[in-house]
């Protein structure tokens, strides 16, 4: 099945089933072409990782900026101030609070809104959801200082704070955004009450991994227990193997699940599990997320200094940067020597759940397939790599450049 629709960026489905059309086998991996960015990277002044990272991405470039942030300022020993911090938490949060929406927009035909719904009830829906992406979008603008690529977010903190008059505006935008949630809230919840999908759709028995609520902890990362495996060695078709063009993230040797639902299973409690629980997980999110960045402005001193000198600083440490971006841990890493980055690698959150999602398709019937995919909400060019078939040679699989 390929390709699958209504997800970023190109990826495919290779599914073995039994004569009942039940899935025996998944494999579901990344077929968008290689960009490079983690091997131009290297060399260059460690400023441009974030603004270069962020372009991995038009829907999650926020995350990207600050886990790269992160990460150099961890290579190089920076911590950057309280005001800083706050005003970066914010546009990662409301980078998600602009993505999710979008979310409930391409699952609106999976749950029958569209075509023979109610229009002017498919339509207030949807005007709700541009809304909502309209405001989050807007204080990403104000407090990274451009919608898409923010080049406030630098590395020491944030170029500028807001004006006491911009923390305003903000805080008003958030009370409608409070507003327009609830409301997409109940209408994605009578969805998904009045869906006729199994319960026990897209079952799997990993476990998840989830590093904080709302932005990221570095500290979470499981580095005991991790590996980052080729993609020829784990999945079962060597044609699938050489095909996919992402790596396979492992805990413990075996693969974990990213994203709304493990975030709320690990510090939440929440205990459903498949595709309709992460369904759930996502849109319950936005209430946290939004009262969270309510709280950040209640915190942000707008005369507070957002930003430490970095210049010419790092002795080639290894450095990590993780954000919880709309689809799971977002993970950077990177080494620093006297301001240039010699070492480079992003562990997106589709990365670690590619493996996840293949298991999830198996014991249910192929025409859940794509359904099951799109639950976890992919963005398959960030979880683009570079696959190395002989690494003494450095032979690299040339239909991929």
């Amino acid at each position: 099945m390929a390709p699958v629709t209504r997800v970023e960026g190109h990826s495919k489905l290779v599914l073995e089933t039994n004569d009942d059309g039940i899935v025996e086998k998944g494999n579901y991996f990344s077929i968008t072409p290689v960009r490079n960015f983690e091997k131009f990277l290297i060399g260059k002044p460690m400023e441009f990782a974030p603004l270069a990272t962020s372009r991995i991405c038009g829907i999650c470039p926020i995350t990207h900026a600050c886990a790269s942030a992160e990460a150099v300022e961890d290579s190089i020993g920076v911590e950057p101030p309280t005001d800083g911090m706050l005003l970066r938490e914010l546009a990662a949060i409301a980078n998600k609070m602009h993505s999710h929406p979008l979310h409930s927009i391409l699952i609106f035909p999976d749950f029958g809104c569209g075509v023979g719904f109610d229009k002017n009830v498919y339509a207030e829906a949807m005007k709700r959801c541009q809304g909502m992406r309209k405001i989050a979008q807007n204080i990403i603008d104000v407090v990274g200082g451009e919608g898409l690529h923010a080049p406030d977010i630098v590395i020491g903190g944030m170029q500028h704070n807001i004006s006491d008059l911009a923390k305003a505006k903000l805080q008003s935008s958030l009370r409608t955004y409070e507003q327009l949630t609830n409301e997409h809230s109940d209408f994605m919840m009578g969805l998904f009450k009045d869906s006729e999908y199994p319960s026990d759709m897209g079952l799997h028995d990993y476990n998840v991994f989830a590093s904080d609520l709302t932005y990221g902890d570095r500290t979470a990362f499981p580095w005991d227990t991790f590996n980052e495996e080729q993609p020829n060695n784990w999945y079962s078709s060597l044609e699938v193997g050489l095909e996919a063009n992402n790596t396979i993230c492992l805990v413990g040797g075996e693969p974990v699940e990213v994203g709304p639902r493990a975030r709320a299973a690990t510090f939440k409690g929440f205990t459903e599990r498949g595709a309709m629980a992460i369904q759930k997980a996502r849109i319950r999110e936005l209430g946290t997320l939004v009262h969270r960045a309510e709280n950040i402005l209640d915190e942000l001193n707008t005369s507070g200094v957002t930003k430490v000198n970095v210049a010419g600083l790092g002795d080639n440490e290894l450095g990590i940067g993780i954000n919880e971006a709309a689809r799971g841990a977002n993970v950077h890493m990177a080494r620093v020597k006297e301001g240039r980055i010699r070492y480079y690698n992003c562990l997106v959150p589709t990365t670690w759940n590619y493996p996840t999602i293949s298991k999830a398709l198996e014991g249910d019937h192929y025409k859940f397939a794509e359904v099951i995919v799109r639950a976890y909400d992919p963005c398959n060019s960030c979880a683009t790599h570079m696959i190395v078939l002989d690494p003494e040679k450095a032979i690299i699989q040339n239909k991929m450049i």
